[in-house]
């Protein structure tokens, strides 16, 4: 064969599994090749990348982590990924990626061959395709590299995308997009994928909408002379609509194709599941038939046709006549299709001229009749067309907006687009209780408003609950916390909340309730406290006698202040506690005074000099808190005192008996 002298991977076997049969296609990336896979004994494709990303370690780990994401696709309108692997022989280093063998060509081969499609071919190819971007972004897999050369028209009439996650190991290898092997794609990417290097299911939309606009008309709508110049005007300018380049295309396709290129994301479908439902939407509008998948040319396995050589029959005269020369013979040429090689030219049949059909004579009476039942036909369909042209106007255009409170930005979207309204590309966002963040809380116009199809209608997603965090206004006055509370909307009634507080002088604010850093909703109720001095507290119980020290140090640690003073006391010994005062509760910090007992009162005897009254003796003895007995001695009766008991000059209790003798 003459591709086995020019590749030299032909005819090996990788990994000891897969023996190459033939290339297939070659690009700048990887070359496609017919295998054999000798342990299932079935035909397969064998993609083997370029010796340049199949030498970088790191591509090939990312290319087995992306061929993993692509095996677990299965569609029928996916091509199935087998296998992947690398072989190490003579030729080099190969990392390859084994699929299913579609038999047929790609929408690159028909486009060639075609030039552009008829609206109801390219709708018919789209929707597989779109079916199968649907499973993969459902899976949670973007393709990033939609072109027609990545999908494939099998011999059977089904369509099938390829390449899945292969663009994603490939475009983030560097080397890569050092060499360039990346800009044959340039026409199909996303103006985000160019500027940002970013991707998701919205970036698959634009390029399959980008291949739309080339079914619809033969070529991309961008052109240049380099990928740069592609790819700034992707950047900078909006798809046109195909029918500026080709008449007759429907309006419902134009816009399709115009929303799903849009160069802002969020104006396109938000995956290719919410663009399918759309282009079925059109297709039911405009009652576009399916349409198979266009037979690939054949080329014709047949020799050369030989001449006719019958002789003419009884009209060759007029055949001859009608070909050009009198009995002449002119052979038909059969004009292949586009890629199929001419095929030998066959003789022509003989054209027969049929004889004139002779026209009947319509009589007045039923040219009347007919004019009468086309007149009564017309009248009818205008008297339909007045009805249905009240109704609509009345009520047919008007529908109801759905109740999509609570459902994800995305469902919502295709919801409201279901219904027949368009949906505004800005959404407003508002504070919601009841609805969590980033749903939807509300329509503009509103949910059930009775509006016509067609319209526009904005989306109203949910900020979450509104909170304000309560600022800290401890320790000033009261008038500069209402004013600090003044900064967020919430009720602070006119009379503040009065609280003991050990710390906080009275007359200060102490805090607010709820406390500061607290999360509030709009008007709730924060009240202000405000210190009104210690607390009215306990005072602890101190019993008579108890040592003066002892009874302090318990009063202190209760909070108390203390003094002391001092007083005499029968009962109470030296530095015994007599009594504190007050008893019961006193406020926080305020003093206790401890009365604190001197012991008993004493006064010394004064000296009674001999002979004095007795009346006068007890006199003076009574007037220092002393008691007087008087005893007798020699049974005498004069009342003059002759001696005193204890004696003078000797201390004593006050309220001790003093005995005087008297003669």
């Amino acid at each position: 064969m003459h591709t086995a002298t020019v590749d030299p991977l032909v005819g090996r076997t990788l990994e000891g599994r897969y023996r190459i049969l033939d290339r297939i296609a070659r690009g700048g990336m990887s070359t496609v090749y017919s295998a054999v896979d000798e342990r299932l004994d079935r035909l397969v494709a064998v993609k083997v990348m370029s010796s340049a990303l199949s030498a970088d370690p790191a591509f090939s780990d990312r290319f087995s982590r992306e061929a993993r994401a692509a095996a677990r696709l299965t569609h029928l309108n996916t091509v199935s990924v087998y296998d992947q692997g690398s072989d190490t022989g003579a030729g080099g280093h190969h990392v390859f990626l084994v699929m299913e063998l579609v038999e047929g060509r790609t929408l690159r081969d028909l486009l060639r061959e075609r030039g552009r499609l008829s609206p109801a071919e390219a709708v018919s190819i789209m929707e597989p395709v779109l079916t199968a971007l649907s499973a993969a972004h459902r899976a949670g897999i973007v393709h990033r590299d939609v072109k027609p050369e990545n999908i494939l028209l099998s011999d059977e009439g089904i369509v099938k995308v390829a390449d899945f996650g292969l663009a994603r190991a490939v475009g983030s290898d560097a080397a890569a997009t050092r060499t360039g092997l990346m800009m044959g794609t340039v026409a199909y990417c996303a103006p985000e994928q160019i500027s940002k290097g970013r991707a998701d299911q919205r970036s698959d939309v634009y390029a399959a909408g980008i291949v739309f606009f080339e079914l619809l008309t033969g070529k991309p709508p961008y052109q240049g002379d380099s990928a740069m110049n592609i790819a700034f005007q992707h950047v900078h300018s909006r798809v046109p609509a195909p029918s500026s380049r080709v008449k007759g295309i429907p309006p419902q396709i134009d816009e399709l194709v115009v929303t799903a290129t849009d160069s802002d994301p969020g104006g396109r479908p938000l995956d290719a599941g919410v663009f399918l439902a759309e282009l079925a939407d059109v297709r039911a509008d405009l009652a576009l038939p399916v349409v198979g998948v266009p037979p690939r040319p054949r080329t014709d396995a047949r020799g050369p046709a030989s001449r006719s050589t019958a002789p003419p029959g009884p009209n060759g005269a007029t055949t001859d006549l009608l070909r050009g020369s009198g009995g002449g013979s002119h052979d038909t040429a059969v004009v292949p299709r586009r890629g199929e090689p001419p095929r030998d030219r066959e003789a022509s049949p003989p054209v027969v001229t049929p004889p004139p059909k002779q026209r009947k004579r319509v009589s007045a009476r039923t040219r009347r009749r007919r004019r009468i039942l086309v007149l009564t036909i017309v009248m009818l369909l205008l008297g339909l067309g007045a009805g249905y042209a009240g109704w609509w106007f009345a009520a047919g255009r008007y529908a109801r907006v759905p109740n999509i409170v609570g459902e994800s930005q995305a469902a919502a979207v295709q919801d409201l687009r279901h219904a027949g309204y368009q949906v505004a590309h800005t959404v407003t966002s508002r504070f919601s209780e009841t609805v969590r963040t980033g749903s939807i809380i509300g329509t503009d116009p509103g949910i059930g408003s009775r509006i016509p199809r067609g319209r526009t209608v904005g989306l109203v997603v949910s900020k979450g609950k509104e909170r304000f965090r309560v600022p800290s206004v401890a320790g000033g006055t009261e008038a500069a916390a209402r004013a600090t509370l003044a900064s967020i909307p919430v009720r602070v009634p006119a009379a503040a909340r009065q609280e003991p507080n050990d710390t906080v002088p009275a007359g200060k604010v102490v805090g607010t309730n709820p406390a500061a850093g607290s999360q509030v909703k709009r008007d709730q109720t924060v009240t202000i406290v405000v210190s009104n001095g210690p607390p009215i507290i306990g005072i602890p119980n101190v019993d008579p006698g108890t040592p003066a020290d002892q009874a302090e140090q318990k009063l202190q640690s209760d909070g108390f202040k203390t003094t002391r003073s001092q007083d005499f006391s029968d009962t109470i010994p030296q530095g015994g506690v007599i009594s504190i005062d007050p008893t019961g509760q006193a406020r926080k910090f305020s003093t206790i005074t401890i009365t604190v007992s001197k012991g008993p009162r004493t006064v010394v005897i004064p000296d009674i000099s001999q002979l004095t009254r007795v009346g006068d003796a007890k006199a003076q003895l009574e007037r220092l808190g002393l008691k007087v007995k008087v005893q007798k001695a020699f049974g005498g009766r004069s009342g003059l005192v002759v001696g005193i008991n204890p004696p003078a000059g000797t201390t004593v209790d006050v309220g001790s008996t003093i005995t005087l003798t008297i003669i």
